[in-house]
């Protein structure tokens, strides 16, 4: 009887200790989320992209003096050297500016509309990860309430009130919640590293503490 009490405020206080501390992880979370903030850092780091690609293509048509210095020829008709300047540099260079600029205004269109979209995809994320994480917060109390009754299943099975199958069913049970519990954590931590990927920017938001270890609540879990 006494390792039996002694098992169940063991459980019980692992509920406790996984309570307090995605508590607080849920208060960091939900900090660290500010959508103009991300917006800002989002725009900002597709505009360095953008002025990198602008520059290159800005460095590429460049005329200098070098391109008007004379050449100096040989007549060998008349016996008689002479100086030839070329307009060909010129000529050159007007029709690669043109391009110049019709590559400019393409980078410009292509990073404007890269610049939409990936608003639109990280104004989602958002959403759907705030959403998550109220949820997350929510899921987490019920996971623990249900252990807390698997708690009473697994005295009443030692004491021999209920029989094995019962047990084992209430067991599997358990289990499965807390499976599908962890998953929703890890799809929420996916979200946020692609935020992450399109800000460039590190958000510091770590749910490992949402986590349901099962060995550490469930006995003779995997």
């Amino acid at each position: 009887m006494l390792h039996l009490q002694l098992e169940r405020k063991r459980m019980k206080r692992n509920i406790f200790l996984l309570l307090l501390v995605s508590s607080a992880s849920f208060a960091q979370s939900a900090s660290e989320l500010q959508l103009d903030s991300l917006v800002i850092k989002l725009h900002d780091a597709i505009n360095m992209q953008k002025d990198i690609e602008l520059e290159e293509i800005k460095g590429v048509y460049r005329i200098t003096p070098w391109h008007f210095l004379p050449s100096l020829n040989y007549d060998f008709i008349n016996n008689n050297y002479y100086v030839t300047i070329s307009s060909g540099p010129l000529v050159s260079n007007m029709i690669n500016k043109r391009q110049e600029v019709r590559r400019l205004s393409a980078a410009e269109r292509k990073y404007s509309n890269q610049t939409k979209a990936a608003e639109i995809r990280l104004k989602s994320l958002f959403i759907s990860i705030n959403q998550s994480l109220a949820n997350l917060h929510l899921s987490f109390e019920i996971v623990s309430n249900d252990i807390e009754i698997f708690i009473i299943k697994h005295t009443e099975h030692i004491k021999n009130e209920i029989d094995t199958e019962t047990f084992l069913q209430a067991r599997s049970n358990i289990l499965n919640k807390i499976r599908n519990h962890n998953s929703d954590v890890a799809t929420i931590q996916r979200q946020l590293l692609e935020i992450e990927l399109l800000t460039e920017t590190e958000l510091n938001i770590d749910l490992t503490a949402f986590i349901v270890p099962p060995v550490a609540i469930v006995p003779n879990a995997p």
